[in-house]
């Protein structure tokens, strides 16, 4: 995903997943590094998905 590319809204939204992602993986004890690329790639989108579904956006 470029950040360049997107909309204010969708940077938003962006934003709102990454720091989602990192609040779940604080309240799991585990630090980012500790996933492989492709799992941290599943969570982001699943978080993502949330907030869009959440938001109606």
């Amino acid at each position: 995903m470029d950040i360049q590319h997107l909309t204010p809204k969708e940077k938003d939204v962006f934003i709102k997943a990454l720091a989602e992602c990192y609040r779940r993986l604080t309240a799991a004890k585990i630090e980012a590094k500790e996933l492989t690329k492709e799992g941290f790639q599943l969570m982001f989108r699943s978080v993502y998905k949330d907030i869009i579904h959440t938001y109606k956006l």
